[in-house]
């Protein structure tokens, strides 16, 4: 199985996510925040990406630039309940894998992770 990063600055979101992706027989990190998230990334290489859109300080979609810039090439699902048709296609743009709204069912979490934990991997652009 993979090695996960959640970004999410609601505790009880981000635990659930963990929980929920470690029963799945991966390994998951949580972290509140863009900037822990970036911390975490020069410490080790993961798998995947979960990351909130909404938070305080950084948002999800400047996170996603951050990654672009660096030539990440870590899939990233995106989780927002504030979404609309043009924040979507700027995470597109930047290179997001998975849009999920909140709420979301926990197996369309669980099947979205697997099929890009899976993927090959992509060229950075």
């Amino acid at each position: 199985m993979g090695l996960v990063l959640v970004t999410d600055d609601d505790t009880t979101c981000r635990d659930s996510i963990q929980k929920t992706l470690e029963r799945e027989g991966h390994t998951v990190e949580g972290v509140p925040d863009v900037d822990r998230a970036l911390e975490a990334l020069a410490r080790r290489h993961f798998d995947l990406i979960v990351c909130d859109y909404q938070m305080p300080g950084k948002t999800g979609l400047e996170f996603l630039a951050e990654l672009k810039r660096t030539k990440s090439t870590i899939p990233m699902i995106l989780i927002s309940a504030f979404t609309d048709s043009e924040t979507e296609a700027t995470a597109r743009r930047l290179g997001v894998e998975d849009l999920l709204k909140k709420p979301f069912r926990r197996r369309d979490l669980v099947e979205h992770a697997l099929r890009l934990i899976q993927s090959p991997v992509k060229e950075a652009s």
